[in-house]
């Protein structure tokens, strides 16, 4: 596993998740594919432009390094 946690995260509500995962687990798909696949064709059918990187979260203002994730969360 990375070092850091590269993913970012969204909420749903509990009844939409089930639906979704239900769906998902019928159809042999992980939630994460079906969820990105749907995403992008929405991006893409808007002429969203795609970036060309993604900037890395800010760190905090402390001083102190960031804590690395070490744990591995699914969605």
């Amino acid at each position: 596993m990375a070092k850091r946690q590269t993913r970012r995260s969204i909420s749903v509500k509990g009844i939409t998740y089930q639906r979704l995962k239900n769906f998902c687990e019928e159809q042999s798909l992980s939630v994460s594919g079906y969820l990105e696949d749907i995403i992008a064709a929405k991006l893409d059918a808007a002429n969203v432009p795609v970036p060309e990187k993604v900037e890395p979260r800010a760190t905090p203002k402390t001083g102190e390094p960031e804590e690395i994730i070490s744990q591995h969360f699914t969605f």
